[in-house]
C-alpha cells in the first residue's frame, strides 16, 4: 500500500484519557490497525497490553513497536515529554500522534505541557482531548472519583463507550448529564470504541482560553475534593506455568462474585495449557470479558500476568483469593 505524504507544519496530537476500563486500549488498538494510508504514532504506558495482531508487527523492542502499515507505538519510559521529544526527533513525519494516559491520570498536567512548552510547540500542537467513559459505570464513578470529572471537563471530544450495556433511557440520561458538565465537547456514542480517525485528529478542537479557565477552576479545588482515588491500590501477579482453562475461569468468576464492587479494574493475559493463543481477560466491577487474542509473539515469554486495581485490596480475605496464582511478584503501587 502506498502511504500518502504527511502534511508539513506542527503535528496534531490527540490526548486520549478516560477512567479505568473505559475502552482507551480498545480505541488505540483500533487506531493502530487501520489501513488508512496515513502514518500515526501512539505513546502508551505499556504497548504489550494493546494486543496488536502479530502479523502486523514487523519489528519490536522493549520501547518501540513498528507495524507493517507504517504506524509506530512507543512506551512512556519515565517522562512523557522526554518520550514525545524523542519521537519527534527521529526524523519520521507522522500525520498525527496519540497519547494514552493511565485511567487514574488527571489530564491537566499534560494539557499544561502543550500550553507552555515552546520547544514542543514548534513541532506539535494539542489538537484534541478525547475522553472515554464507560456508559454502565460513569454515573457512579462521577460520585466517587474526582479524576473522572477532571477528565470530562478537559475534553474536546467525549466518547460514551459500551452503550450496548445499558438501555436507551439510561443512555439518554447519561448523555444529558455529560452535556451539562461539558457543553462544548463533541459527544459520540460507541459500542467497542469504534471511531472514525477523521473524528479524532485534525479537528483543531483544543481551545486554550476555555482550557485555561478549566485549569484555573481545577487549581482552586480544595484538597478534599480530589483525594478520592487515594483509596485505590493495585496488586500485580505473574505466573510462569500455564493455567488449566477451567480452573482459571472458576477462580476469576469466584473473585468477581465476591469482590466485584471493590474491583475497579482487572486485566490479565494468560498462558493456557494446550493453547497457542493468549487469553486476555478484562473486568470492570461485576462485568468481565475474556477473548483469545492471537498467538504469543516469538519474542514474548509465555508468562501469565494479572493486574487488579480497586479498593480494600489489603483485605486479608481478598488477598487469600489470589494465593492460587503462582505469585512471582506482588506489589502495591497506587
Amino acid at each position: 500500500m502506498t502511504q500518502s505524504a504527511a502534511p508539513e507544519g506542527p503535528i496534531p496530537v490527540t490526548l486520549v484519557t478516560g477512567f479505568l476500563g473505559a475502552g482507551k486500549t480498545t480505541l488505540i488498538n483500533h487506531i493502530l490497525t487501520q489501513q488508512s494510508g496515513r502514518l500515526f504514532a501512539v505513546i502508551v504506558n505499556e504497548f504489550g497490553a494493546i494486543g496488536i495482531d502479530h502479523d502486523l508487527i514487523i519489528s519490536s523492542s522493549e520501547t518501540l513497536l513498528e507495524l507493517s502499515n507504517g504506524c509506530v507505538c512507543c512506551t512512556i519510559r519515565s517522562d512523557l515529554v522526554t518520550s514525545l521529544r524523542g519521537l519527534l526527533a527521529n526524523g519520521r513525519r507522522f500525520d498525527g500522534i496519540f497519547i494514552e494516559t493511565t485511567g487514574l491520570a488527571d489530564p491537566a498536567p499534560v494539557v499544561q505541557t502543550f500550553m507552555f512548552d515552546q520547544i514542543l510547540a514548534a513541532k506539535a500542537y494539542l489538537d484534541s482531548v478525547v475522553t472515554l467513559v464507560d456508559a454502565g459505570h460513569i454515573s457512579a464513578q462521577l460520585g466517587q472519583y474526582a479524576e473522572v470529572l477532571n477528565q470530562l471537563l478537559m475534553a474536546t471530544i467525549i466518547i460514551i463507550n459500551k452503550a450496548d450495556t445499558i438501555d436507551a433511557v439510561t443512555l439518554s440520561g447519561i448523555t444529558e448529564q455529560i452535556g451539562r458538565l461539558n457543553p462544548v465537547a463533541k459527544p459520540y456514542v460507541t459500542k467497542r470504541a469504534q471511531m472514525p480517525l477523521d473524528a479524532l485528529t485534525g479537528q483543531r478542537g483544543f481551545d486554550p482560553v476555555r482550557i485555561a479557565d478549566e485549569l484555573a477552576v481545577h487549581a482552586r479545588q480544595p484538597a478534599s475534593a480530589v483525594s478520592h482515588a487515594h483509596a485505590l491500590s493495585s496488586l500485580s501477579f505473574r505466573a510462569d506455568q500455564p493455567f488449566a482453562l477451567e480452573v482459571l475461569e472458576a477462580r476469576l468468576t469466584g473473585i468477581m462474585q465476591k469482590y466485584g464492587q471493590d474491583i475497579v479494574r482487572m486485566k490479565g493475559i494468560f498462558d493456557i495449557a494446550g493453547q497457542d493463543d493468549r487469553l486476555v481477560f478484562q473486568a470492570v466491577h461485576m462485568m468481565s470479558e475474556a477473548v483469545w487474542q492471537g498467538v504469543w509473539h516469538p519474542a514474548q515469554t509465555r508468562q501469565s500476568r494479572l493486574v487488579v486495581i480497586g479498593q480494600n485490596l489489603d483485605d486479608p480475605q481478598m488477598q487469600c483469593e489470589f494465593e492460587w496464582f503462582q505469585v512471582a511478584t506482588a506489589d502495591i503501587s497506587y
